[in-house]
């Protein structure tokens, strides 16, 4: 299977030493909290997720559901951070799959933590664009550009930022999450002391609001407000003291997520009262979000949300950037991918080849889109419904992988607690997919033969993996043995 250019590229890869076959960085707890934070993108989830969440899921009691989701994902953070200890590897989901359920089932979950970061970063390209081409034309009144122009300069930018050291990204992203939770804050402190639209209420913890509407989309939408929280591990020789870091930023990351924005979602309630929320969003869905930050922090904080949107989606695709070239680079360490891409820069120890791999590749999906009109006043809610998708099958992988790895682990001994909270988020999450495969439609879209074909493909690339090593442990079992950074 091995071409004289790929034995080359293993030979250099091989012959590179210590300081090129790895990555690494010297982030702090702070640097990994705002990286991964920003790749969940608060502002883009304030402006476009919090008023869908409320129409379509249990309305008034959307914060709650925020509340309750964010227990369940530290239930699965704890088994997280206590598989991460011990297995110390790198690799992320791909290792820690691997090391739970075996090469097979690893390889699959490789390709999967791929697609779904790589759906992610289309889906932040698609809105950046459309949102820097908004805030020029809006704001600026400067000239109006398809948005796949905008969408091609982020990726440039975004390239070159993914050259260097994780550590200079990181320093660009907290400087615009920084500007994000300001905004934010500002928003929340201002509905609370004006007293929303009719006094503060707390209708959205009586168990008559929680239990209203649609329990099950709202879940949905709640666990997808956690994305990205995961990441922490993929970054383990990127951060200072990894044993200390990853498991302080893993639960600082729920924890700011889920109080963030069960907050602001509970003020966004307020800022119209309980009583009307819901004929708003119907109504006004897209600019309900934005109307009511204009009304109550004014126009300065409406200018600013929507010059954030782009900025918040900018970060978004930085961080999903660098979350994807760090699973190619690993993948390719191993041998699955060409080799030549499991080679960090001699100089900024960066992931550099993959992650220009990576940008040449979303270049030409966005030429696909370009080319074929892709309308972009649904790409973004299709991608980004999409990777949803994707998310749950890998965090459900996960969870399994977790419970079955410290209930079986002879050296550091079994870890009861957090493998019973691991299978417990299991159980939850196979109805959770369940609940996603059957409002499919709902969440991405997509209907019909489209719907069919989405589904196929998503799949699709999760049993490849797991044909793929079943086809290198008969052929290349040196490559096969390698799997999950084994």
């Amino acid at each position: 299977m091995s071409t004289a250019s790929e034995a080359a590229a293993d030979a250099e890869v091989a012959s590179s030493g210590a300081n090129t076959a790895g990555l690494r960085g010297n982030m702090g707890v702070l640097e990994l909290i705002f990286t991964v934070v920003a790749f969940n993108g608060p502002v883009v989830v304030f402006l476009g997720f919090i008023p869908v969440a409320v129409l379509l899921g249990n309305g008034v009691g959307t914060p709650v559901v925020f509340l309750a989701c964010g227990v369940i994902v530290t239930m699965l953070a704890v088994g997280l951070v206590t598989m991460s200890a011990r297995l110390k590897k790198p690799g992320g989901f791909y290792a820690l799959i691997t090391a739970g359920l075996g090469r097979g089932v690893g390889l699959s979950s490789g390709f999967t933590a791929l697609t779904c970061y790589f759906v992610a970063l289309l889906s932040a390209y698609a809105l950046g664009g459309i949102a820097l081409n908004t805030a020029i034309v809006e704001i600026f009144h400067g000239p109006q550009a398809p948005w796949w122009v905008w969408a091609c300069l982020m990726l440039i930018v975004t390239s070159v930022l993914g050259h260097f050291n994780i550590s200079f990204s990181s320093r660009v992203l907290t400087l615009f999450l920084a500007c994000e939770l300001l905004l934010m804050v500002a928003y929340d402190i201002s509905v609370l002391a004006k007293g929303g639209a009719h006094g503060i209420g707390f209708d959205s913890f009586t168990p008559n609001q929680v239990f209203s509407g649609s329990m099950p989309i709202a879940f949905l939408f709640g666990m997808g407000l956690f994305g990205g929280f995961e990441a922490t591990v993929i970054f383990r020789d990127e951060v200072r003291k990894p044993e200390r870091t990853i498991p302080m930023a893993t639960y600082g990351v729920v924890a700011l997520l889920a109080g963030l924005y069960a907050l602001t979602a509970w003020c966004f309630i307020n800022s119209y009262g309980a009583a009307a929320v819901m004929d708003v969003v119907d109504k006004n869905m897209v600019t309900a979000s934005t109307d009511s930050i204009k009304e109550y922090t004014g126009q300065f904080a409406y200018d600013a949300a929507t010059i954030m949107l782009f900025t918040s989606s900018f970060a978004l695709a930085l961080a999903a950037h660098n979350i994807s070239a760090r699973y190619v680079f690993n993948l390719a360490a191993d041998g699955i991918l060409p080799r030549r891409f499991g080679r960090a820069h001699e100089r900024h120890v960066s992931p550099h080849r993959s992650s220009l791999a990576l940008s040449v590749t979303a270049l030409l999906v966005l030429a696909v889109f370009a080319i074929t009109n892709a309308p972009e006043d649904e790409l973004y809610a299709r991608l980004a419904g999409l990777y949803s998708y994707v998310f749950v099958i890998m965090l459900l992988l996960v969870t399994l992988a977790i419970g079955v790895f410290l209930l079986r682990d002879r050296v550091h001994g079994k870890a009861v607690g957090p493998a019973v909270a691991s299978l417990i988020v299991f159980a939850v999450l196979c109805v959770t997919l369940v609940l996603a495969t059957q409002h499919f439609d709902l969440l991405t879209g997509a209907t019909g033969t489209l719907k069919n074909v989405l589904i196929i493909f998503i799949w699709g690339v999760t049993l490849a993996g797991g044909g793929l090593a079943l086809y290198l442990k008969r052929n290349r079992s040196d490559v096969y043995h390698s799997i999950g950074r084994q």
